[in-house]
């Protein structure tokens, strides 16, 4: 009998207590409620087939992003900004305070609205929110440079709301005057009209920085080119169209948007960029 209890004492000292397998299981469970809260905070990622539209707000890329089609590829390392406001995503280069691309549909009933433009430039509070600088008014007063849009303001006459997004700085570059107001508004043009012919225009717009660029005002990098790519959809057939311009007077002469258009291939070796990558047949 004594051996028996002795035998009992040493396998009691040799076992697990019963509340520490208690609390290690609470604490396991815990920590995979928090893990699975993450995950559902997440939007979606650029391999999801849907084009939903979550809140405004920077996500970091890899395995989730707002948009749909008009989307680039994004690396692990990547924020991509959201604003529901204007229905448009981008890349942003705080060195640079300018935007890699902007990315956004276009359909008719976003030129059908009777909204004006706004002119209400100011800086983007989404960036403030991450720590990053913005450019202001005062970067381009006096500069001899415009203030390009990327998402083009008469792109979003359907509201006042979505006009005045489009006149944030994180979607304004240094635009050559010549280029603003001649070919490169005239492609903006073609493309609007080619919202008669196809259901959605898929577009793709921004910027090439050079790796010493001039810069103007506080830091405001000036690009050396300015890319816009669009895939054209009419039911389930997509067409492709893509152009390259220079940011200088005298390298536009006297040439017409339709004498920069390229290969969106081209685009893609030019900028370092995967373009559409949700569409297989472009």
């Amino acid at each position: 009998m004594k051996r028996k209890n002795r035998n009992r004492r040493r396998g009691n000292r040799g076992a697990v207590p019963r509340r520490v397998w208690m609390w290690t299981l609470f604490w396991f469970v815990l920590a995979a409620a928090a893990i699975a809260c993450s995950h559902r905070l997440s939007p979606v990622g650029p391999g999801a087939g849907t084009d939903t539209r979550p809140a405004a707000g920077p996500v970091a890329a890899g395995k989730s992003l707002p948009g749909g089609l008009e989307l680039p590829a994004c690396g692990e390392r990547d924020t991509v900004i959201y604003n529901a406001e204007g229905r448009y995503s981008f890349l942003y280069r705080p060195a640079c305070k300018v935007s890699r691309w902007v990315a956004y549909k276009l359909t008719r009933s976003d030129l059908a609205g009777a909204a004006d433009r706004s002119d209400a430039f100011r800086p983007d509070p989404r960036l403030t929110s991450l720590g990053w600088p913005s450019a202001t008014d005062a970067d381009y007063k006096g500069s001899g440079y415009d203030r390009g849009h990327l998402l083009p303001s008469a792109d979003r006459k359907c509201s006042r709301e979505a006009n005045r997004a489009t006149f944030l700085y994180s979607n304004m570059a240094p635009q050559s005057p010549k280029l603003n107001r001649g070919a490169w508004k005239a492609l903006e043009e073609r493309l609007r009209s080619l919202t008669a012919d196809y259901d959605t225009l898929y577009i793709v717009v921004g910027t090439v920085v050079d790796g010493r660029p001039r810069r103007i005002g506080r830091g405001v990098a000036v690009p050396g080119l300015f890319f816009k790519a669009a895939a054209l959809r009419r039911a389930d057939v997509f067409d492709a169209v893509a152009y390259v311009m220079p940011n200088e007077a005298g390298s536009l002469g006297g040439k017409r948007y339709a004498d920069f258009e390229v290969t969106v291939d081209s685009v893609e070796r030019l900028t370092g960029l995967d373009l559409f990558p949700r569409i297989p047949t472009l």
